[in-house]
């Protein structure tokens, strides 16, 4: 496996602005979790909730290509809110 093929903060916050979610740039993963989570709770955002539930379970389907700090703030801040 190639080290360009791993998803890491910077791919993971490029997937949220993707998705039209206001993320800092150059923030951790745990950040960009943190953002998601902000914004998915302001009226604005909550059109956006079905995208994110997806993403989730998109990217925990690619666990093997997560870096570990991406993979441990998804589980840690997204999978309890956005479900399994």
């Amino acid at each position: 496996m190639m080290y360009a093929d791993l998803i890491d903060q910077d791919d993971f916050r490029e997937r949220l602005v993707r998705l039209g979610i206001p993320v800092d740039q150059n923030v951790d993963a745990e950040h960009c979790c943190r953002q998601l989570l902000n914004w998915l709770a302001q009226p604005q955002g909550a059109s956006s909730l079905p995208q994110a539930k997806a993403l989730v379970h998109e990217l925990r389907q690619q666990r093997e290509i997560l870096l570990p700090d991406v993979a441990r703030a998804i589980d840690q801040y997204l999978v309890p809110v956005l479900g399994r």
